[in-house]
């Protein structure tokens, strides 16, 4: 199964983000992303499949949740 991984503004986001998504049936997995990878800004993020992205990311936006997508390091347009 493919994974997508998302970026979120800080570790409280991406708690809230996975809290959110679970209500909702949809696994979530927290991760710290290397700072090496990611040029600026948070390096933390949740990691979902990527047949449920479409559902999460309506969930995260009705929220109020931004969210970057995590492109082999570099940052992908939420």
């Amino acid at each position: 199964m493919e994974n997508t991984t998302l970026i979120l503004g800080s570790v409280t986001y991406a708690v809230k983000a996975r809290r959110l998504l679970a209500r909702s049936g949809i696994k979530a997995r927290l991760i710290k992303l290397s700072d090496k990878k990611i040029a600026e800004g948070c390096s933390h993020g949740i990691e979902i499949a990527s047949s449920r992205f479409f559902e999460a990311v309506v969930i995260l936006k009705e929220n109020g949740i931004a969210y970057s997508l995590y492109n082999g390091g570099r940052r992908g347009l939420s």
